[in-house]
């Protein structure tokens, strides 16, 4: 008995791994269509239950059903009967084709058909035998891929019908398909605003990867165009402003789906010149005290740009920073808040700007002529083209501005917040300058000065506020006015990934642990040395330091209370037992680490 059983065991495994091998050579695969594949079976064997009718009883029913057109119990035996008969291509096959005789009561039974429809034709094409039952079953396959609009598997299942077996209506079918929803060309666009041009053409689908596309464009007057491709589509660079091209794109164009472009198709296309616009350069918010004081500004196709400078002052700082609008570019709906609520108006007015025909031009805002003495704050410059063409709706161009010399640097710690002060001209330290730790609410906890080195300390216990009273901001004043703050709440330089992130930060007494080499041989005596220091590398002295060693197999081999010996040193002599095995005296050493022979501990109490 047992025997037989583990016959029939191999045989249903052989079977399986035959039918996997089977569906693994063919050209048609779709992991959506087999994980439904496989719902689809489990479900129509729950549906059809215990079957207690032979096959050949089942499909006399069916076709009796076909007969009185009844669709939908004929539907019930087919199920029946792949319930019985798994392997059954032909069945499968017959299924699908059934349903799209079933009319749906709504469009939710339409899905629902439609996807039962596709997944058992996937089933009949997987299952089938020869490439003629494999043809059928992807026509069908193809036709209800079309009807749940899914076109590209749809195509896909069409045209490998037609590689199996030419069939004149498949044909038709799949050459209308394709002509509606296959490989082709979708739209153009010109980039006319860019300093370098270029007209781009966009297809339906992923051009061929590594191709050389030459063959496939002519751009009159050139022999050799520039050309890019991208996923779906394919630039031609190197064009002018205000000059006219014809460029022609040759049928056979390949793609990924292996389709090619039907049919040729020219045009005519007219590079502009730029519309009239303006932007700044950068990011940055900090203008040198010292050098040059303009604020550079780009504009193309403009002889004038209007500007606009706001202040938000010192005490109203911090809303600003710590939100949204920082640093970002502003609409004139913005603006107008920005002047009403938080800011003031500090200069309007318009800077005349060179005029090249289409190349960019940089021109300074004098910020010191135009502003005078600055005041504690940040400033907001927003700048628009004038002129026909310029786009005046959207976002302006804007910059957020100090003018300072001076650099802020913050470090967190258990023992709080570090701030150190430097000349952004020379990185000299700024001694005297007045720091202020301003929290969330945007009052100040406290102010302190730098010392001869730069530095001040914002003790642990004024950063460990929360709520409202969480640091959130740093501000620094020095001498002839000069302003500048530091939000805490960005994010910090993350430099771990550098290698430099360093050890974490102990909160009581650490210990360095090492022995004097590495490895040890039976009747030799280790020397362990530890040295006990605090947060700050002082030497912890006074008091019992407990030392615990480990044998590899992580059992406490030995415990020792080591008096101070000076300095925050201990010291402990381990002789080894000659009974224990080489490898564990290798290792029982109990102290290997990378890059030294010892280890730090964390002491805590």
């Amino acid at each position: 008995m047992i025997g037989l059983v583990r016959a029939a065991t191999f045989c249903a495994t052989l079977a399986f791994g035959l039918v996997t091998a089977q569906a693994a050579d063919k050209a048609f695969k779709r992991d959506d269509l087999a994980d439904s594949a496989i719902k689809l079976e489990a479900q129509i064997k729950s549906e059809a239950g215990a079957v207690a009718k032979t096959n050949a009883t089942l499909k006399t029913d069916a076709d009796a059903a076909f007969k009185r057109n009844d669709f939908r119990t004929g539907l019930q035996i087919l199920g029946q009967i792949a319930a019985t008969t798994p392997d059954d291509s032909a069945n499968w096959l017959r299924l699908a084709r059934t349903i799209f005789q079933i009319r749906p009561a709504n469009s939710s039974e339409q899905t629902f058909l439609f996807e039962r429809a596709s997944t058992a034709a996937y089933i009949a094409y997987q299952r089938a035998a020869n490439p003629s039952d494999e043809a059928d079953a992807l026509a069908v396959l193809g036709r209800a891929m079309s009807e749940r609009r899914l076109w590209r598997p749809a195509l896909d299942s069409l045209r490998l019908s037609l590689d199996l077996r030419e069939v004149a209506d498949v044909r038709g079918q799949y050459e209308k398909m394709r002509d509606e929803h296959g490989f082709r060309l979708l739209d153009y666009t010109v980039d006319s605003d860019s300093a370098s041009p270029r007209a781009c053409f966009q297809f339906s689908e992923d051009l061929a990867k590594r191709t050389d596309f030459a063959p496939f464009l002519s751009l009159a007057g050139n022999d050799k165009p520039a050309l890019t491709s991208e996923g779906k589509q394919l630039c031609v660079d190197g064009l002018k402003h205000g000059e006219r091209y014809n460029i022609n794109l040759r049928a056979g164009l390949p793609s990924t789906v292996k389709e090619t472009l039907p049919k040729s198709a020219e045009f005519n296309v007219y590079v502009r010149d730029r519309k009239p616009f303006v932007r700044f350069t950068g990011r940055a918010y900090v203008l040198p005290r010292t050098g040059q004081r303009g604020i550079p500004l780009v504009s193309v196709n403009t002889q004038a740009v209007s500007i606009d400078v706001f202040r938000i002052g010192d005490r109203n700082l911090i809303n600003t920073v710590i939100g949204s609008d920082f640093q970002r570019a502003l609409s004139r709906y913005e603006l107008s808040g920005l002047g009403e609520e938080r800011g003031v108006k500090v200069w309007s007015g318009e800077l005349t700007t060179a005029t090249t025909l289409n190349q960019d031009v940089t021109t300074a805002f004098p910020v010191d002529q135009a502003l005078g003495v600055l005041q504690p704050g940040i400033y907001v410059m927003t700048a628009a083209a004038k002129g026909p063409g310029s786009e005046n709706d959207g976002s302006l161009a804007t910059q957020w501005f100090i003018v300072s010399d001076l650099g802020l640097t913050a470090f967190s710690g258990n023992d709080g917040i570090h701030v150190f002060v430097n000349s952004l001209a020379s990185t000299d330290a700024v001694a005297k300058a007045e720091v202020r730790l301003v929290a969330r609410n945007n009052e100040i906890l406290a102010t302190r000065n730098t010392n001869d080195s730069g530095h001040v300390l914002f003790e642990a216990g004024l950063a460990r506020g929360e709520g409202g009273l969480s640091p959130a901001m740093l501000t620094v004043a020095g001498d002839k006015a000069d302003y500048a703050f530091l939000s805490l709440k960005s994010n910090a330089f993350d430099l771990s990934d550098r290698g430099v992130s360093g050890r974490a930060v102990p909160a009581g007494a650490d210990a360095f642990v090492y022995a004097e080499r590495g490895v040890y041989r039976s009747n030799e005596t280790v020397y362990l040395t530890a040295l006990l220091r605090d947060g700050q590398g002082n030497a912890v002295t006074g008091g019992p330091l407990t030392l615990l060693i480990e044998r590899p197999d992580g059992v406490e081999f030995r415990r020792a209370v080591l008096a101070d010996q000076g300095a925050g040193g201990r010291s402990l002599a381990v002789p080894l037992n000659s009974a224990r095995p080489d490898r564990d005296l290798a290792s029982s050493g109990l102290y290997r680490s990378q890059g030294g022979f010892g280890r730090r501990n964390h002491l805590h109490g």
